[in-house]
């Protein structure tokens, strides 16, 4: 049975199924455009994603979606976007979004006027606002440099991430680009205003200084050629589509200029510019001409075809775009200056931007060579590793085969040939009875834990603890000590001997004790049948340490360790060293500890040394828990 509470929820569910879908893709319907607007995807074309607010993950656009404020729109190197801005109480306006590109939509609210606000942090924008009506309105383009305010404007707004240089071409209207911090004329001088007034026909490039003081700003008469070679064929479409509207509002614009001639520097005799009968015919001849001379050069670098031109004309029912003229955009020795400072401007920028890709790729390679060296590092450890453990089997195989008599070591080398070992022949013995001979003396480290000396050591904090073993083999006969000095040298950044379990408390003496007869008593402590004293000190070095232990029996006969035998076992703390930011996860490379015997002395009861031996060295993995 459904009870009446969960049938009510089935009916408001069926009913949000039934209006949901017409309200996500045709916008706010009449009670909500009082606080929103909506940006409708009208037409696309490539790769185009859009991340909802609060969203984790984005998807594919798709042809009427909406996007509200929060959204952020992205398209890829092939992909381009025509947004539709509405709602049922404001003008329509659009934004061609060039590609790869970044957009976010930071502000879209409809209380109190229309106020639109896009942030554009890569990319390229073509921009016709109609919905700024009165003083409420407002239109804004956020860029990393500053911020962008509009009235009754068509214009062009890019960014190029590489270089940092931000480009803003106005057609028509006029922009108020403003910035938080200081602004500087391309000289480096502080400008007299942290805002520029743009008019039509200009153009804007401004980046941050190079030391990060500052804001570089150029605004000069707009330079064709360079604008059409790095703007996108979908850009300049758009610019010339809108062709008929941008000449309306620029004839408005030079009629209020025509008016106001001789009257006080206004936004309607652009700022001042036009003071007399020829300023006001440059700036005709340059508007008049400016689309034409832009489609004329779209279509010397092929960015446009000439069939959408002459639609274009088609369309308007007159030659809007001329392709024939003859005429230029007139400019002044001062105006020919600032185009030079636009051009040096973005050179710079340029160069910059190049060193700095250079910088990061340099870095990129010190890095996956360090990784390189490393892998190889670790490669040539492990074989050193098998090597120097291969020696050692041979070393304890000899040991034990030397104990043998003839006949044991017949029926040894019959089973070595079984598993296609090569048999131990006599004379690798030293020759003569086999039982008596002495073997070489010899040294060893070795971890105490078992399966170090293939696995890495998995820390659970940030140094690891590891047993060092010290074993002695063929100190007999002529070679029985009285007591010995080993020097072993380890990492000063990976390794530290851990004195406090050394000295600690320990009844079973883990530490100081070991095969070999030395029974140490360490200072304060009471051990029976002691027979040994010993002492240890630590040699710091820039990148290794030494750590010398001495011992020395004062009773008793001396040792002999014919095989194999542990003589002390040395406690030590250790720690992976990693890259900078490196986080730790499943595929961190181990980071190797190295240890070595420097020298072992051994003495006989004369205090005369009997051998003097050095050790392979052994090589600890360490890797750092896993997040």
């Amino acid at each position: 049975m459904i009870s009446t509470n969960n049938r009510r929820l089935l009916t408001m569910l069926c009913l949000l199924l039934a209006i949901g879908p017409a309200s996500f893709f045709a916008g706010a319907g009449k009670a909500s455009a009082q606080v929103m607007r909506v940006a409708i995807v009208d037409s696309m074309k490539g790769s185009v994603t859009v991340l909802k607010s609060g969203g984790a993950k984005p998807f594919a656009a798709f042809k009427n979606m909406s996007l509200n404020e929060g959204d952020q729109i992205a398209t890829s190197k092939d992909g381009s976007v025509v947004l539709q801005l509405a709602s049922d109480d404001a003008d329509k306006d659009s934004v061609t979004i060039g590609p790869s590109s970044q957009v976010t939509f930071t502000k879209l609210k409809e209380s109190g006027g229309t106020k639109t606000k896009m942030s554009v942090w890569a990319g390229s924008l073509w921009v016709k606002v109609k919905s700024v009506s009165n003083a409420n309105d407002q239109f804004e383009v956020e860029t990393p440099t500053s911020i962008m305010g509009v009235r009754g404007t068509q214009f062009y707004v890019g960014v190029n991430p590489r270089t940092g240089l931000t480009s803003v071409f106005l057609a028509a209207g006029v922009i108020e680009a403003i910035t938080g911090g200081i602004r500087l004329e391309t000289d480096g001088t502080p400008a007299k205003d942290n805002t520029v007034t743009l008019y039509p026909a200009e153009q804007l490039d401004e980046a941050n200084n190079e030391d990060g003081q500052g804001l570089m700003t150029s605004v000069s008469i707009m330079d064709i050629t360079n604008f059409i070679n790095g703007a996108s064929p979908d850009i300049i479409k758009a610019i010339l589509a809108d062709a008929a509207n941008i000449r309306k509002e620029q004839d408005e614009m030079l009629e209020k200029a025509k008016d106001s001639l001789g009257e006080a520097a206004s936004k309607d005799n652009f700022g001042g510019t036009i003071n007399s009968e020829e300023d006001l015919e440059a700036a005709a001849n340059n508007l008049t001409n400016l689309l034409s001379l832009i489609a004329r050069e779209a279509l010397e670098q092929h960015k446009i075809d000439k069939s959408q031109i002459d639609q274009i004309n088609k369309d308007a029912k007159e030659k809007l775009l001329d392709l024939d003229t003859a005429a230029e955009l007139k400019l002044s020795e001062a105006d020919k200056l600032k185009q030079k400072a636009a051009e040096e401007l973005k050179e710079k920028q340029k160069k910059l931007g190049e060193a700095k890709e250079k910088q990061l790729q340099e870095q990129k390679d010190k890095l996956a060579e360090a990784v390189k060296k490393a892998q190889e590092n670790q490669a040539r450890i492990a074989e050193e590793n098998r090597k120097a453990l291969e020696e050692f089997t041979k070393k304890l195989e000899l040991l034990y085969f030397e104990k043998l008599t003839k006949a044991e070591q017949d029926k040894f080398n019959e089973k070595r040939e079984e598993i296609e070992k090569p048999p131990i022949k006599e004379d690798s013995t030293g020759g003569g009875n086999v039982g008596t001979t002495t073997p070489n003396a010899f040294a060893s480290l070795k971890f105490s834990q078992a399966g170090y000396a293939t696995s890495p050591l998995i820390m659970s904090g940030p140094t690891g603890a590891v047993d060092l073993e010290v074993e002695f083999s063929g100190f007999s006969d002529s070679r029985k000590i009285k007591g010995y000095q080993i020097e072993i040298e380890y990492d000063a950044w990976t390794a530290t001997f851990d004195t406090s379990s050394f000295d600690g408390v320990s009844t079973s003496l883990n530490y100081r004790s070991g095969g070999g007869g030395f029974v140490v008593e360490p200072d304060g402590q009471h051990v029976t049948g002691a027979n040994s004293v010993d002492d240890y000190r630590i040699v710091e070095g820039e990148t290794s340490n030494t750590l010398v232990y001495t011992v020395a029996k004062f009773a008793g006969d001396s040792v002999e360790i014919r095989n194999a035998a542990s003589v002390v076992k040395l406690p030590f703390l250790v720690r992976a060293i990693l890259p900078v930011n490196e986080e730790i996860g499943p595929d961190t490379m181990a980071a190797p500890v190295h240890f070595r015997i420097k020298s072992i002395t051994a003495v006989d009861a004369a205090g005369v040394p009997v051998a003097t031996v050095k050790g392979p060295e052994l090589t600890l993995q360490v890797k750092p828990a896993k997040n």
